[in-house]
C-alpha cells in the first residue's frame, strides 16, 4: 500500500502541480492582463496630467491672447477714432478750401472791377485837372479881363465926368 499511497500522492502531487501550474499560468495571464491594464491606466493618466498641462498652458496662452485682443481693440478704437477726427479735419478743411478759393475768385473779380474803377477815376481826375487848369487859366485871364474893363470903366467915367465937366464948363461960360 505505500506504493499505491506513492502513487496516489504523486499522483495528486502531479494533479496539484498541473493545477498550481495552471493557476500560476492563469495568475501570470491575469498578471499580465493587470500589467497591460496598469500600463493603459499610467499612460492614460499620463496623457490626462499631459492635456491637463497642456491646458493650463492654453489657457495662459488664451489669457495672454485675450490680452492682446483687448490691447489691440483699443489700439484700434484709438486709431479708428483718430482716423475719423483727421477724416473729420480734411473735410472741414476742404470746404474751407472750397470757400476760400470761391472768396479768392470773387476777391479777384472785385479786384478787376476796382481796377477799373480806379483806371477809370485816374482818367475822370486827368481830365478833370485839366479842364481845372483850363478853368483857372480862364478864370485869370477873365478877372484880368474884368480888371481891365474895371480900369477901363474908371478911366471911362473919369473921362466923362471931365467931359460933363467941360461941358458944364462949357455951357455955364456960354451963359456968361
Amino acid at each position: 500500500m505505500s506504493d499505491d499511497t506513492g502513487d496516489r500522492l504523486a499522483r495528486i502531487e502531479s494533479e496539484l502541480a498541473e493545477v498550481l501550474e495552471q493557476r500560476l499560468g492563469v495568475l501570470a495571464d491575469a498578471l499580465a492582463s493587470s500589467e497591460r491594464v496598469t500600463r493603459r491606466i499610467i499612460a492614460a493618466e499620463v496623457e490626462i496630467e499631459r492635456h491637463n498641462q497642456s491646458r493650463v498652458t492654453l489657457r495662459e496662452e488664451m489669457a495672454e491672447l485675450e490680452r492682446q485682443v483687448g490691447e489691440d481693440r483699443t489700439r484700434g478704437d484709438a486709431m479708428a477714432a483718430e482716423l475719423a477726427s483727421l477724416q473729420a479735419e480734411r473735410n472741414r478743411l476742404r470746404d474751407t478750401a472750397v470757400e476760400l478759393d470761391r472768396n479768392l475768385e470773387t476777391t479777384r473779380g472785385e479786384v478787376e472791377d476796382t481796377r477799373g474803377r480806379v483806371a477809370a477815376l485816374e482818367s475822370e481826375s486827368d481830365a478833370l485837372r485839366n479842364e481845372n487848369t483850363a478853368l483857372r487859366t480862364k478864370l485869370k485871364t477873365l478877372e484880368e479881363n474884368l480888371s481891365r474893363m474895371r480900369q477901363l470903366k474908371d478911366e471911362l467915367m473919369s473921362s466923362i465926368s471931365g467931359l460933363t465937366q467941360q461941358m458944364s464948363g462949357l455951357a455955364g461960360g456960354g451963359s456968361e
